[in-house]
């Protein structure tokens, strides 16, 4: 009696396959984090852009509740301010007393705490800062002199889509921004309280 094998075959892979299913794969991951990330830069956007609406109320609630801004008598300058660590107008907004500026002790900025320095009030009481969700403190200037004008800052934005055509001035007692993902001022992803 004979036996008879019967060998059956099985296709396998071959490498160029399996290679070409690889590079497939991490093209779509590639796409795919691509997007997430730019979903996530959206987000940071957003929550920025709701900080800057608070602050801007606060700055502006304040002023109807003493009839000036969070500023010292003498200084009428309207230069932007960053809301780094130990800044007046900050510890004012957050119900501080500085320089007897809120004598009821008001508390007009309630943000949340940073993680990991961002997105929120960093610091210690005294020297806190209120940064941005990329670390970065917001920035501030108010019409500190009362003639309804702000600089308007896009007239410097290195952005000619943002730079060109714009009004000298702005028309706002309380303006506020981010230099967004890249920390520097007047690019294109600044984040800004007076445009959309």
């Amino acid at each position: 009696m004979k036996t008879r094998f019967t060998v059956t075959s099985r296709r396998a892979f071959t490498l160029i396959e399996l290679l070409v299913v690889i590079t497939i794969i991490s093209m779509l991951a590639s796409l795919v984090s691509t997007a997430v990330m730019k979903v996530m830069d959206n987000a940071q956007r957003v929550r920025a852009h709701a900080a800057l609406s608070d602050i801007v109320m606060a700055v502006n609630n304040y002023h109807t509740e003493y009839n000036r801004y969070p500023v010292p008598a003498a200084d009428n300058s309207e230069e932007p301010v960053r809301l780094s660590a130990g800044n007046t107008m900050l510890k004012i907004l957050l119900g501080g007393n500085d320089n007897k500026m809120n004598p009821k002790g008001s508390t007009y900025l309630q943000p949340p705490m940073a993680k990991n320095g961002a997105g929120g009030l960093s610091g210690s009481d005294g020297s806190q800062a209120l940064n941005d969700p990329w670390g970065g403190a917001y920035e501030v200037a108010v019409d500190a002199n009362f003639d309804n004008r702000i600089s308007n800052p896009d007239k410097e934005n290195e952005d000619p889509s943002i730079s060109q055509n714009v009004p000298s001035n702005l028309v706002f007692g309380v303006i506020a921004s981010s230099y967004g993902r890249d920390g520097k001022k007047g690019t294109k992803d600044d984040v800004v309280s007076w445009r959309q």
